[in-house]
């Protein structure tokens, strides 16, 4: 074996036990070992003490002193990871076990068991762990998670406190009531700051607006604090709280966007009250920042149900919790206006009606003369005698059959002609043709924002096309970014500019 990486030894198995682990691995148990191996020949165990009521004895096993006598089942990696480190790193214990005289076929099919039928670790159970297997951890995010972590299970279980029985533990279903997760609340936590982040490249921990001296001072800090806090809302709308999931209040969304919300109010009270949060009592920081967080508890206090669904009811995935939180912060600007945490313009940008107004009418403005300048210049190069504009500059035949088949959706009086029926992506198709890229390129021709552009400067169209998808297939969750208002800014006004620098703006019919 490997220097000393086997110096403990920690189970010896026998063969009546290997078909119980077999079966323990094989139903998709966890097996907390390091390495598995197995003594070809007996090993020598010389008992020093035993544990009357659960069987256990302990004492010194002699390992056999013959070359090949031991041969490793499973952990040959974490074995030889062991083989360069200086003496003063192995005095750690490793966790074996150790079988005694297994034929060849049962050790290929315990490692076939091992790597191909466990099933892996579950997350959630990994972040509820983290308290323990990473407290006092020297890394920032380490550090962070595990207080994290322990904080969350306080919480949890601080009889007739907010949080109390409200998170799911790993292999106990949920329920509405029982909703909230530890990796949601973690990271709510570590977004709000409020004990600790990690600064300069993740290398330094710099402490939150509820962190102590120590670890332990910030986790019984932190436990005070966020129990006062999450009352205020319990207090505020009893009811919602209580239903859960379809309270829209005691959810991970939910909570997520009010832990963010905690940390970006102590930072704004800071400065108008010039006060240090960590200098104050919890109960202290509560009443300091009860003032800011007063026009969401006073909506809170009469919200129906209806109400919190239509405020409250946001996206699923990664997008929820910071929607949710610039609803909550719109709120508070709307009694402090100076009340802008980072974000909030952005967002607040984003959902202005006007401008989401001006979006679709430029998107429209567009499509209508795109058209119009494509078909106008066919028009003048090859006529409209027998459809030539038609038959000669639409050159793909798929687009012309995709057209053909819509017009057939309408009566022969109502029907129009073929160009109506393109959508917005076949007019680059015709506009890029080489043939024709000649006459269209002058007013087409518009590279990206930015951008010295290439010889062909038609991406924009691509781009436009997948915008109007916004307002022709609205829904609560696809809206337009600031990127988006500033690009359709952009193409509207050079586009309208290049057709009237080329004398081509269309006639209207």
């Amino acid at each position: 074996m490997t220097r000393r990486a086997l110096h403990h030894i920690s189970v010896l198995v026998s063969r009546t036990r290997l078909a119980e682990i077999g079966r323990f691995i094989h139903s998709g148990g966890f097996f907390p070992t390091n390495i598995l191996v197995n003594f070809i020949s007996k090993a020598r165990f010389e008992q020093v003490v035993k544990d009357e009521e659960t069987n256990v004895r302990f004492g010194n096993l002699y390992l056999p002193s013959s070359y090949r006598s031991a041969w490793v089942i499973d952990g040959q990696h974490r074995l030889y990871g062991y083989a360069p480190l200086p003496e003063k790193y192995l005095d750690q214990n490793i966790m074996v076990v150790a079988f005694e005289e297994l034929k060849k076929e049962e050790e290929a099919n315990l490692f076939v068991t091992i790597n191909h039928e466990q099933k892996s670790v579950p997350k959630t159970l990994l972040d509820d762990l983290e308290g323990e297997l990473k407290w006092g951890s020297e890394r920032p995010a380490e550090r962070i998670g595990a207080i994290g972590a322990r904080l969350i299970g306080l919480l949890n279980n601080d009889i007739g406190e907010p949080l109390y029985g409200r998170v799911t533990r790993q292999g106990i279903p949920p329920t509405e009531k029982t909703c909230l997760t530890v990796p949601a609340l973690k990271d709510g936590l570590r977004r709000s700051k409020l004990i600790g982040e990690s600064i300069l490249k993740h290398k330094e921990y710099a402490p939150g607006p509820l962190s102590g001296t120590t670890d332990s001072e910030t986790l019984d800090r932190a436990r005070s604090t966020l129990n006062a806090y999450f009352q205020l809302l319990v207090t505020a709308n009893p009811h919602q709280w209580e239903l859960g999931r379809e309270g829209f209040l005691c959810t991970n969304v939910s909570l997520q966007a009010y832990l963010r919300l905690f940390g970006s109010i102590i930072s704004y009270m800071e400065p108008n009250k010039a006060l240090s949060s960590r200098e104050l009592e919890p109960n202290e920081l509560i009443a300091e920042i009860e003032d800011y967080i007063d026009p969401i508890l006073k909506w809170l206090e009469s919200a129906t149900a209806i109400q919190m669904k239509r405020n409250f009811d946001v996206p699923h995935g990664s997008g929820g919790p910071p929607e949710y939180y610039f609803r909550l912060c719109e709120m508070i600007r709307r009694v402090f206006s100076d009340f802008v945490p980072d974000g909030l313009d952005t967002w607040a940008q984003e959902q202005s009606a006007d401008r989401i107004s001006d979006a679709d009418r430029k998107l429209k403005d567009l499509n209508v003369v795109v058209q119009k300048v494509i078909f106008e210049t066919l028009k003048r190069h090859y006529g409209r005698d027998g459809d030539a504009y038609w038959n000669k500059g639409v050159v793909d035949k798929q687009i012309k059959l995709n057209a053909y088949e819509k017009s057939l959706d309408h009566e022969d009086e109502d029907r129009l002609p073929l160009e109506n029926y393109l959508d917005f992506i076949d007019y680059k198709s015709i506009v890029e043709n080489k043939t024709h890229w000649p006459l269209f390129k002058p007013v087409f021709d518009i590279p990206e924002p930015g951008e010295k552009g290439v010889a062909k400067n038609i991406k924009w169209m691509q781009r436009i096309n997948e915008l109007r998808r916004i307002p022709a297939h609205a829904t609560e969750k696809r809206n337009y970014k600031i990127t988006d208002f500033e690009y359709i800014d952009y193409i509207h006004e050079e586009f309208f500019r290049r057709m009237k620098k080329q004398n081509a703006e269309p006639t209207i019919d």
